[in-house]
């Protein structure tokens, strides 16, 4: 009977053990999930942060480049009015 009882303890413990490291193992899933969750959306935030940036450097460089073409378009013709007539 003794062996009975330890055996019942024995098979007790290795459940109750089994049992804790489940809710356990559940519990940090859950908490990386949501750390993992957090990070990805705030990545995701800076690289639209980014990409907008980019656009707008993106279109003030087009406008830079056919302001410096009417500008050196314009003193081409001056040149040639003064230099050339």
């Amino acid at each position: 009977m003794s062996i009975e009882v330890g055996l019942l303890i024995a098979i007790g413990g290795f459940v109750l053990s089994f049992v804790v490291a489940l809710t356990t193992s559940k519990r940090n899933t859950q908490q990386d999930s949501e750390k993992e969750g957090y990070q990805l959306g705030i990545l995701t935030q800076k690289l639209n942060d980014i990409d907008k940036k980019l656009e707008k450097i993106e279109k003030k460089l087009d406008n830079y480049d056919t302001d410096i073409r009417k500008i050196a378009q314009e003193e081409i013709e001056k040149h040639v009015l003064k230099y050339h007539s």
